[in-house]
This record gives structure tokens, sequence and C-alpha cells, in this order.
């Protein structure tokens, strides 16, 4: 299975509209897949219980159970918060159990922006947490710089299309 994960909590982000859309044409292309957006994490999260083993939620312990154990693969579209990822997905990757949710999985990394670095340090950032999980992240990370201007209602530009093509391609034969 491949998860998409809309790396962000913030409501009715530009993250979480760019990721319905990649989303909607990774199902087009492959079958076996889901959709997480951080925007729909439980505040469970934020407790310090999440970090005692044999303590964690139950929300939290589902989450782990029904997204991350099933997931071989991993589609991240994240923005940048302050040059990297956002706090809220380095918190959701800190309470899961590494070794069963992550360790011998795949991701692809798409850093947004609406700026024009597209997130680079930000995916480098993520791309350095993941591989010391023993995530192997796909070489082509995707920066999409002034992510406003990229999408409309429901479609992308053409280049930013072709480029997610390119990368849903690689993710699927990774």
């Amino acid at each position: 299975m491949i998860t998409l994960i809309s790396g962000t909590n913030r409501p009715n982000s530009l993250t979480s509209k760019f990721s319905k859309i990649y989303y909607g044409m990774l199902q087009k292309q492959y079958s076996a897949t889901k959709y997480f957006d951080l925007e729909s994490l439980p505040v469970e999260v934020l407790h310090t219980d999440v970090y005692e083993k044999g303590k964690k939620p139950d929300a939290i312990l589902e989450i782990q159970q029904e997204i991350f154990l099933p997931t071989e693969k991993f589609i991240f579209v994240f923005p940048e918060y302050n040059g990297s990822f956002p706090g809220i997905l380095k918190l959701l990757i800190d309470v899961m159990d590494s070794r069963i949710a992550f360790s011998g999985k795949k991701a692809a990394l798409i850093g947004i922006s609406t700026g024009r670095a597209g997130n680079l340090r930000g995916m480098d950032h993520l791309a350095a947490v993941m591989n010391h999980m023993n995530v192997h992240v796909l070489p082509f990370l995707l920066p999409i710089s002034g992510v406003q201007h990229e999408m409309d209602q429901n479609t992308f530009k053409e280049t930013t299309e072709k480029l997610v093509n390119n990368q849903l391609s690689q993710i699927i034969a990774f």
C-alpha cells in the first residue's frame, strides 16, 4: 500500500489542497492507497504519554495499526515551516514505533512553499530523519515553489502535473 501524508495540521492549508490533487492522481495509477491528513490528528498526540512504552493512547496505536503498519511506501507532502518541515509531522514520526512503522519502507518527498525554494532544506531534513530510521528515500525529491500558482480547483498546472506524474511513476516502480 502507498500512503500519502499531508504534512501539516493547519486547517484549509495549501498543503492539504495540493495533497488531495496529488492523491487523486495517485489513485488513478495505483489501487492500494490511503490518504492521511495531519489535520485529522487526535489531540492525544500532544500528551506526554505518547513517549512511554505501553502507555500510548489508543488513538495513536490505532493510527500506527491502520495507517503505518500496512504501508509499504509513503508519499510525504509538506510545507516549509521556518526553513524545515512542520513540527507536527516530526511529532507524528516520533510517536510511532519506528521499527514497525518505518524501517525497511520507502518514501517520496514533496516540499511545497509559497516562496522560491520549494522547501529544499525541509526535504533534506526529512530525508535525513527517514534515512536514520532505515527508510529508503526516492532520490527524485520534488520541490514545488509558488505552490499557490501551481494549482487551481482540482488540477495542477501542466508543468507541475508532468513532474508529479514523473514522481508517481518512480515511487510506484521503486
